[in-house]
């Protein structure tokens, strides 16, 4: 007899009754395969699951890796750092984070500041962060830092306020910056000072955010918080920078109103820094006397220069030379070599007040005024008093500076002298190149030729490599200076005239062959670039010199075509000329015509800015080249012009417009 089948003794049995169980809902089922069909899965229609549940995510064997490895790291420098002082625990923060090992630092300054303050280390963490550009990051620090028990301190906030100034994301910087620096002020923990204070005022001035400013500046008491010469700096700065970015695309009308109300704003705020500095409670500096006088050179009309000019006397005993021309500043043996480097002199006192001591950047606000008036004299004679007597020594800047000072005056042979006293280590084309245009602006000199071949000799000293745009300056030189040449046809000694101009225009081709030989050599054979980039670059450079062999053979062309010289002087002449021909015809048969440098010498201007166009009758020559065949014509239209009646005289601008006429009725 078979024993009975109960429904714990089957498995199939068991199973098939509460396969619906877990849905609400149990049936039988026919017994059959432990297998089930779809259908028998749930007795309940679903289309998606009820609930999506996330699987855990676990770091990968690398970062687990890393973070062990990282670990030990920490806990090995951990041996000899707990309990150390701060400092050395800071200077290891400091070692890891050069090494952009911030989260190495970052880790080791967590577990050691649990027993002790490490504030100088957390503000190094702090300091990465904004260098890195992370706004949020670096608060989320501090936040944290707090959060640890350790307690910021002076410097915190400070190096808070200096990271904020330096962010890209000026709005955030200085919602930032007023929102930390108003919990400063209000906390007990941390006493603002005026280091703070000026820290926070950088913020908004370099975000350009003037209400923001202003109300930090109403912050300012006379206990922690007082203003010094560096607030009343960036304040006139920011002042300044704040108008410039006004008026630059503003109407003529809102321009003068903005500048009226800069000037106003300024010297208000100059009043109360001389009315401390009188009764001695400031001590001003070279950087507020100069923040003073570069706001009123661009606020004040071109011809108050001796606004700036005063207040250099007022506020560092420089006497203005302007007004005194005659005056003998060098006299004064307590001035001399006070701004020399390394200086002990004592500084000239009243009984409540030091005078600043000039520098770099006074001697560069009194070119930069200067040269706006063309007062050269007047240049050359501050020059002289503040490098020779007071012992300022001259950077790269401000001998820019004095060389834009000598091409707007159109000294030539100071402009060409100076190339001498340039230092070599900061001795650079460029110099040579303003000087070179000092002189084709004073082409009427009767001594230009010899100025411009002094600046050619000096440059060819100092440099290795002559520059090809100096050369190219120096031959525009020679083909416009003419004037005295002019002045010998309109008195019938044509061919005298014609004569000598081709004498000047030869000579000036034989000087410029050697260096164009140099040149060409250096850029044509030894230089062979290794990359596209670099081969690019010298390609530049050898279409350069090539304009200048075209310019060179043009000018023996017009000494040719215009019959300046016999025959028999130009054999050597035309030896070079050839020898210029033939390396313009290797390059362009190589590189095709494409390359041909667009601007002939002849036709430039003799100043790019426009400042020699309006300059009257006596400057004619300097926007063209004599054409010794139109001279006669020339000529005539000269005597009409001098016999036009005074009330009929033409305008600046209407002289340039019949000058351009004439030039272009003759094909010049």
């Amino acid at each position: 007899m078979l024993p009975k089948k109960s429904l714990w003794s089957c498995a199939a049995c068991f199973c098939t009754p509460i396969v619906g169980l877990e849905y609400g809902q149990a049936r039988l089922l026919p017994s059959g395969s432990i297998v089930f069909p779809r259908r028998f899965l749930t007795t309940r229609p679903i289309d998606t699951p009820r609930e999506l549940k996330e699987l855990p995510t676990t770091p990968s064997i690398a970062q687990k890796r890393a973070a062990e490895r990282l670990g030990n790291i920490v806990e090995q420098q951990m041996r000899y750092l707990r309990g150390k002082d701060p400092y050395k625990i800071g200077q290891y923060v400091e070692q890891a984070l050069r090494r952009n090992a911030f989260d190495e630092a970052l880790l080791l300054v967590q577990k050691v500041g649990r027993g002790q303050q490490v504030v100088v280390a957390w503000n190094l963490l702090i300091d990465y962060q904004f260098g890195k550009q992370r706004i949020k990051e670096a608060m989320k620090l501090f936040n944290d830092m707090k959060k640890r028990g350790q307690q910021p301190n002076s410097r915190t906030y400070t190096v808070i306020f200096r990271g904020l100034s330096k962010q890209t994301n000026t709005k955030l910087a200085v919602s930032e910056a007023v929102k930390q620096y108003n919990s400063l002020i209000k906390g007990d923990r941390v006493e603002s000072n005026s280091i703070h204070l000026n820290a926070a005022i950088n913020v908004c001035a370099k975000a350009g955010d003037m209400d923001a400013l202003f109300r930090i500046v109403d912050t300012i008491n006379e206990s922690s918080r007082t203003p010094d010469a560096l607030t009343y700096t960036t304040i006139l700065n920011a002042l300044r920078f704040s108008t410039m970015d006004e008026i630059k695309d503003a109407e003529p009308e809102k321009k003068a109103e903005s500048l009226q109300k800069l000037v106003s704003g300024g010297k208000d705020i100059w009043a109360e820094v001389i009315d401390k500095w009188s009764d001695g409670a400031l001590k001003i500096d070279e950087e507020l006397v100069c923040a003073m006088g570069r706001l009123l050179h661009m606020a004040l009309p071109r011809d108050s220069t001796n606004e700036v000019l005063d207040l250099l006397t007022q506020t560092m005993r420089i006497p203005n030379l302007v007004k005194t021309p005659n005056s003998d500043a060098h006299q004064d043996e307590k001035m001399r070599n006070i701004a020399a480097t390394g200086s002990t002199k004592p500084v000239h006192a009243t009984p409540h007040a030091a005078y600043a001591v000039p520098g770099r950047k006074t001697l560069s606000l009194v070119l930069t005024v200067l040269a706006s008036t063309r007062q050269n004299t007047a240049g050359i004679k501050y020059w002289n008093l503040l490098v020779r007597h007071y012992g300022i020594e001259p950077d790269n800047d401000i001998w820019f500076r004095l060389l834009g000072l000598l091409k707007v005056a159109k000294a030539s042979a100071h402009a060409s002298n100076t190339l001498d006293l340039i230092p070599e280590q900061i001795f650079n084309p460029t110099h040579c190149r303003i000087a070179m245009e000092a002189c084709v602006r004073d082409n009427i000199n009767l001594n230009v030729i010899k100025n411009s071949t002094v600046a050619l000799e000096t440059m060819l000293k100092k440099l290795k490599i002559p520059d090809v745009e100096t050369l190219r300056l120096h031959l525009r030189v020679a083909l416009v200076s003419h004037f005295r040449y002019r002045k010998m046809a309109a008195a019938d000694k044509l061919d005298e005239a014609k004569r000598l101009y081709g004498v000047q225009l030869t000579e000036a081709l034989n000087r410029l062959w050697g260096p164009y030989q140099k040149v060409h050599h250096h850029y044509f054979e030894v230089i062979k670039p290794k990359d596209k980039e670099r081969e690019a670059s010298v390609l530049e450079i050898q279409n350069e010199i090539v304009a200048l062999a075209r310019q060179m053979f043009s000018a023996f062309n017009k000494v040719v075509n215009e019959k300046m010289l016999p025959n028999d002087d130009l054999e050597e002449m035309r030896l070079i000329a050839s020898k210029l021909n033939r390396d313009i015809q290797d390059f362009f048969s190589k590189h095709g015509t494409s390359l041909a440098r667009t601007s002939p010498v002849v036709g430039e201007s003799a100043d790019e800015n426009g400042d020699d166009k309006a300059s009257g009758q006596d400057k004619q020559g300097a926007d063209f080249i004599w054409d010794t065949t139109k001279s006669t014509e020339f000529k005539q239209q000269q005597e009409l012009k001098q016999s036009a009646p005074a009330y009929r005289r033409e305008s600046p601008r209407s002289q340039e417009t019949s000058r351009r006429n004439f030039r272009g009725r003759n094909g010049r």
